[in-house]
């Protein structure tokens, strides 16, 4: 009946596909016995039947899910003024349970319109039963009609959620690494950068959100870590990359790795361990006993990076309780940085107090050579951004711009003029 019907557009006209879900059934089923459950389904079927125009095409697909197919009307409006009255017959229809209450019809209902939604049956009734899960998972008893936006964000969230898996699965990631410099315009670190290898997951911040959603931190902290040194290393022996260079690696700070990943790590990082500085940003569930565990690595340098310092949630508290080895600064202190007073003295406090404890200040995120010559003159150590050198699977040296600044500066100069 629908393949004819389907044929003849101006016979179905304005459509609605409504797929429903009677809800409670498998309550009543347990409470008052599968009988109970049987009226239930015949008393939904009776008032389905009696509450929809003539011509209405009804099929129950199983226990307690029920479709049906309005059509032949001159407007959506028309349908829903129908939709409506099913709803309240629905809502009215009660019968007496054993233990004295009024058992009333609850469905929850999804709507796919033709012709604006889908021009065949199989596209109503996916659409419809889509926005039939969408009020079952929100607010039981509804009915709601077909999002196509919606529907295109929870098709493309599903699709991100299975390439996160396979991405894990796979090792599907390369890093790249941008160049940090020191005052003479040599690289002296990199940091690794991961760029995830899926079609759609492409987004280093999708990948640490799917991650936290998941329960897959440490499975992200194992792939970082084997992956990330592993291919600094290959480039370093292939004279890509500039030898005994520090390599900054973000971790995350709640988690270490244990057993027999630690051993797998220090082979992948032969060579290079001690070179390794772990990077890590200031998080509420930050894990003191975890970072000291990695401080006292027997596979890494023990050295660690506090990242983003200055954002907004960094404090003096913090930066005396974690003791880094490298404090860098983050980029909203550094951006406009010559033209902001209250932003150089930040900085000029934070080189004092990080000089007199054996400290180093990188300077992030430099993207004008205003911005480079300042945090130079205000003492920072080390320089990153893209005015000096875009990350990249093999990045390029110092640009000769910023490299001209840096010789501007005789050894010692530490103020700001």
């Amino acid at each position: 009946v629908c393949e004819s019907l389907f044929a003849k557009p101006e016979t179905l006209g304005h459509a609605a596909l409504l797929m429903t879900d009677l809800d409670n059934l498998k309550t009543i089923n347990d409470t008052y016995g599968h009988d109970w459950g049987d009226q239930y389904l015949r008393q939904t079927g009776r008032c389905l039947a009696a509450s929809t125009p003539p011509g209405t095409l009804a099929a129950r697909l199983s226990g307690d899910e029920f479709m049906l197919l309005l059509y032949g009307y001159d407007s959506r409006e028309a349908v829903r003024e129908e939709l409506e009255k099913l709803r309240a017959a629905l809502q009215d229809s009660a019968s007496i349970l054993p233990s004295g209450s009024e058992l009333h019809i609850s469905i929850s209902g999804g709507v796919a319109w033709y012709p604006e939604d889908g021009n065949d049956m199989a596209s109503l009734k996916k659409y419809a039963d889509f926005a039939m899960y969408q009020v079952k998972r929100s607010h039981k008893g509804g009915m709601q009609e077909f999002d196509i936006g919606v529907y295109n964000e929870a098709s493309y969230e599903t699709q991100i959620a299975q390439e996160f898996e396979q991405m894990l699965a796979e090792s599907r990631v390369t890093y790249h690494f941008q160049p940090i410099f020191d005052r003479n315009g040599e690289a002296a670190a990199y940091e690794a950068l991961m760029r995830p290898e899926m079609p759609n997951l492409r987004s280093p911040g999708t990948v640490m959100k799917l991650a936290q959603e998941t329960g897959r931190l440490y499975d992200i902290e194992k792939l970082t870590m084997f992956t990330a040194p592993e291919l600094f290393r290959l480039r370093q022996q292939s004279g890509l990359l500039a030898e005994n260079a520090w390599l900054f690696v973000n971790s995350i700070a709640s988690v270490c790795l244990i057993g027999a990943d630690v051993e797998e790590m220090r082979r992948r990082v032969s060579g290079i361990g001690r070179n390794v500085v772990i990077e890590i940003t200031e998080e509420e569930d930050l894990d003191l006993e975890m970072l000291n565990m990695k401080r006292r690595s027997t596979v890494l340098s023990g050295l660690y990076a506090l990242d983003d310092y200055g954002s907004g949630y960094s404090n003096e508290g913090n930066l005396i309780t974690l003791d880094p080895d490298f404090i860098k600064i983050d980029i909203s202190i550094i951006r406009g940085i010559e033209s902001d007073p209250d932003k150089q003295e930040v900085v000029r406090n934070i080189v004092s107090y990080a000089h007199q404890r054996g400290m180093q200040i990188v300077a992030e995120g430099i993207e004008t050579a205003a911005e480079l010559r300042t945090s130079r003159a205000l003492g920072a150590d080390l320089f990153q951004g893209y005015f000096l050198s875009r990350p990249g699977a093999v990045p390029s040296a110092i640009a000769a711009p910023a490299q001209e600044i840096l010789r501007e500066f005789p050894n010692g100069a530490e103020e700001h003029r």
